[in-house]
């Protein structure tokens, strides 16, 4: 097992930019810091600060001049520009836009908890907040690792020309929430659980009606945490967190806050329904989604990336939690999260899987699907279907009968005139061409 995972600084996704039907892989690296590569400061010399030689893959950061503590350097996520008209397996698995008609989401602000989402993806334009970056205390609606970027992409992106791909709910807003700062990491280099607490009460205050909690390493359980988790459910607030894989959290095999009460814990299957997150016997899982070989969007151009992991199957959920807030505004944040399970599509076995949960998550049947025992239940009231304007029916040609009828006209009156003719021939005939008597009634007597 890798150092930085067992340290949990880092976690890395394998990226491919797609373009047209021909894939090039590139590193879409998902990172516990705002920086993509970090050093650690170690222990101080006299007089200045001495650092930690950097592993492999890391940038030597540089002291200030005046011995302060160092400059962290990063490398940010590239630009892409490669666009796909084709759909992702995802959408055609999720098929978000056929409840469309009905709702994208419209009223709904998701907090993402993660990276920061950056605001100059074109997908994402006009739809993220400011946000705050918990440990600077300043906006987070920038995103130098691009994670949170490609989780809100997944949950709110707008639909492209040119491109196949959109969000769940892209009518949906976007509050970012930067926990993942390369100066707060805890002793444990986890991401801080006073921060994702700190995040989760940001949010909660700023208009939140949905949370997802998304880094690819969990925080440590604790007490603010937990109280945290406790006042946004209490206030509301539908919060979704992913249950990272044992193998690749050995520091922390129960995922929080999933693992707390109330929370939908979100595992990944990919194309085929298969399971992707190694799940720790006895750790609860609520519901899956789509987290193998997924697209979403970068920070910067109007390109698209590929990734894997359970962190970013939540957006998935989030987005669907997000379309049943706005068309179920009476609903509670736990008669939300009861839809999402009620509704998903089963993974054949007994429910809940230890894997899957309830199953897949399914953005049609949490909206469409009428449930007796939410108070005032009621089928969806679709928008009545668009008028169906058939063409003006051409006027009927009338020539071939009106032609019909004088040639039939002729002929008759042809036909009497002849018979006509023949008579007054005759006639003319027996009488020598002599003109006819006059009528008896005068003829002269005598």
């Amino acid at each position: 097992m890798p150092v930085c995972w067992r340290a949990g600084v880092a976690a890395v996704l394998t990226a491919g930019v797609i373009l047209g039907s021909a894939v090039a892989d590139v590193t879409l690296t998902a990172v516990t810091a705002r920086a993509a590569v970090t050093a650690r400061k170690t222990v101080t010399a006299a007089g200045g600060v001495k650092t930690k030689a950097p592993s492999k893959g890391r940038t030597k950061p540089k002291a200030t001049a005046k011995g302060g503590p160092p400059a962290i350097k990063s490398q940010c996520v590239g630009y892409s520009r490669a666009v796909s008209p084709a759909m992702p397996w995802a959408q055609q698995e999720l098929q978000p836009s056929s409840v469309w008609r009905l709702t994208q989401g419209a009223g709904q602000t998701v907090a993402v908890l993660d990276s920061g989402v950056s605001a100059k993806a074109p997908a994402l334009a006009g739809a993220v907040l400011a946000g705050l970056d918990v440990g600077t205390r300043q906006p987070a609606d920038t995103d130098c690792g691009g994670h949170g970027t490609f989780v809100a992409g997944t949950i709110a992106a707008r639909s492209q020309p040119g491109s196949g791909f959109a969000g769940i709910a892209p009518q949906a807003r976007i509050l970012p929430v930067n926990v993942l700062n390369p100066n707060q990491l805890d002793s444990g280099n986890l991401v801080p659980s006073a921060d994702v607490a700190a995040g989760i009460d940001y949010a909660v205050s700023h208009g939140a009606t949905v949370i997802d909690v998304s880094p690819s390493v969990n925080p440590k359980p604790s007490a603010a945490l937990q109280a945290a988790v406790a006042s946004a459910l209490a206030r509301n607030v539908v919060v979704i967190a992913a249950v990272a894989s044992s193998e690749l959290n050995q520091a922390n095999e129960v995922s929080y806050p999933a693992a707390y009460p109330g929370v939908v814990a979100v595992a990944a299957v990919d194309a085929s329904g298969a399971a992707q997150t190694v799940v720790t016997p006895g750790v609860r899982v609520d519901l899956a989604a789509p987290g193998s070989a997924i697209t979403s969007i970068g920070p910067v151009g109007p390109g698209q990336v590929t990734a894997s992991g359970a962190a970013l199957a939540t957006g998935y959920v989030a987005g669907s939690a997000a379309l049943v807030r706005s068309y179920y505004p009476q609903l509670s944040a736990a008669q939300v999260a009861q839809r999402l399970e009620l509704t998903a599509s089963p993974p054949g076995t007994s429910v809940p899987s230890p894997q899957v949960g309830y199953g897949i998550v399914s953005p049609y049947n949490a909206v469409t699907t009428v449930l007796p025992q939410e108070s005032g239940g009621r089928a969806p009231a679709a928008p009545p279907p668009p008028a169906i304007r058939l063409p003006a029916a051409a006027a009927p040609d009338t020539w071939p009968l009106t032609a019909a009828a004088i040639i039939c006209a002729v002929v008759v009156l042809a036909m009497i005139i002849a018979v006509v003719s023949v008579r007054i021939v005759r006639s003319g005939r027996r009488r020598g061409w002599r003109p006819p008597p006059p009528p008896d009634y005068i003829r002269p007597s005598g």
